[in-house]
């Protein structure tokens, strides 16, 4: 009987500690959930609530997301989970070398948004120039941890914008021969300030003035008289000024010459456009209206010409101020061979990242713009690794993008696909950090 008491307060603790349980944060410190601001005014969201996060290493943990002014605060643990043991000479095995990457960024807005690193407490920092030893590979540096190990540590970002609330953080790419700190699917409780579209105030007539009136005789005696008043008129209150107007032209990069162009513009936070604007095509001049407080993603695109998009940051930009923003587009040409910057998957997988989705729309937005394009997705691996399996990656990834086209609306007879692995690198030599240009997709116009 005493066995089963024991147990039953046992398993009352396990149940008390699973339905009150704190959120770790470096510190031990609870922290409010339903997005209650607390009282340093940050807004903390526990890494440990499910899909908040999803490391690339299984070593990875997300403790604490935490929004400040000027920050976006991760806290992240490292556990070195490799089995202890010794190599043939005795020397113990299973260390892991940590540190970051100082270009690892936060990615926002299916990749139209960016948020750059800024600075790290408990981890070493990546060099910008790696040392390498006599046969070109990198000689590792970093914090050394060895089997069982744990570190905890922050990563200090610029701020996400308001309304953004799913990201991801990217740090590094395949083959890297580091624990890498990619992280998707990231979630903080980020609300938006409401937007209130308030219309151009029209100025208030002034009220005509009566004429002045002629005195009237004397009143009776008893009565009271006198001239008529004239009324002042009130005063009209000042406008308040909620827009900004952005205005710029649109020309042609190589020969500057004006095109007539669509500029499709939203809410980062927002994955549909609001509203889209054309340039006149014997100026190239356009304008918009945008409210104040805000931060805007766009895409131009013309007949003829690449895509191009960019951001417009409002958050700081007082109503009534004008903004100038003018934009080069490249004309296109059959030939042409144009990289895909900013395309992500899975490590070593070829499953498309949400983060991805913005470049990829620029060439679904130049697609249909030009209804007679054709190309060629073309794909590419680094020289390290098996041949045979980055042959088959890099085709498993160029048709993950074709799907996306054709869901997008593009026809699949208008898209060939061709993956040449590593047998088409950049640099041959160099360091993992240097060959990074080998893994990449492109396309070529076939036709347009």
């Amino acid at each position: 009987m005493r066995q089963h008491y024991l147990l039953f307060i046992l398993l009352a603790g396990l149940v008390s500690s699973c339905t009150f349980g704190s959120y770790p944060s470096g510190g031990g410190q609870q922290y409010p959930s339903g997005g209650q601001q607390s009282p340093d005014g940050t807004y903390p969201n526990a890494g440990n609530q499910p899909g908040n996060g999803r490391p690339a290493d299984p070593g990875v943990t997300v403790n604490s997301i935490r929004l400040m002014r000027d920050y976006t605060i991760l806290n992240l643990t490292f556990t070195n989970t490799n089995q202890p043991g010794r190599d043939r000479n005795g020397q113990p095995t299973g260390q892991e070398y940590i540190e970051f990457d100082p270009a690892g960024q936060l990615v926002a807005a299916n990749g139209a948004r960016k948020f750059n690193f800024i600075k790290a407490d408990g981890i070493p920092l990546k060099l910008s120039k790696p040392r390498v030893n006599a046969n070109g590979q990198r000689i590792m540096e970093g914090m050394t941890t060895y089997p069982g190990d744990k570190v905890t540590f922050t990563l200090y970002f610029e701020r996400l914008d308001k309304g953004l609330e799913n990201f991801d953080l990217f740090e590094c790419n395949d083959y890297d021969q580091i624990v890498c700190w990619n992280i998707y699917n990231l979630y903080v409780n980020n609300p938006a300030d409401q937007v209130v579209y308030t219309p151009p105030v029209s100025p208030t007539p002034v009220p005509k003035l009566p004429k002045k009136q002629t005195p009237l005789p004397p009143a009776p005696s008893g009565e009271s008289g006198g001239e008529m008043e004239t009324p002042k008129p009130k005063p009209t209150p000042a406008p308040v000024l909620t827009a900004v107007n952005v205005s710029g032209i649109v020309s042609d990069a190589k020969n500057k010459r004006p095109v007539t162009a669509t500029i499709d513009y939203q809410l980062s936070s927002s994955k549909q456009a609001i509203d889209s604007v054309q340039s006149f095509a014997s100026t190239g001049a356009y304008r918009m209206s945008l409210n104040k407080g805000q931060v805007y993603t766009y895409i131009a695109s013309a007949r003829g010409y690449q895509s191009t998009s960019g951001v417009l940051d409002l958050s700081k930009v007082s109503g009534g101020q004008k903004l100038t923003r003018d934009i080069a587009l490249t004309p296109l040409a059959v030939g042409d061979k144009v990289t895909l910057k900013n395309i992500y998957f899975e490590m070593s997988k070829s499953d498309l990242l949400s983060a991805s989705f913005a470049e990829l729309d620029k060439l679904v937005a130049m697609m249909h713009d030009n209804p007679n394009m054709s190309i060629r997705l073309e794909g590419h691996t680094d020289i390290i690794g098996d041949h045979d399996k980055n042959l088959q990656l890099s085709r498993d990834r160029v048709l993950a993008c074709e799907r996306y086209l054709v869901q997008k609306g593009i026809e699949t007879d208008r898209i060939q696909t061709v993956g040449y692995g590593d047998t088409r690198p950049i640099l041959t030599k160099g360091t993992d950090e240097e060959r990074k240009v080998n893994r990449r997709v492109e396309f070529v116009i076939l036709a347009i």
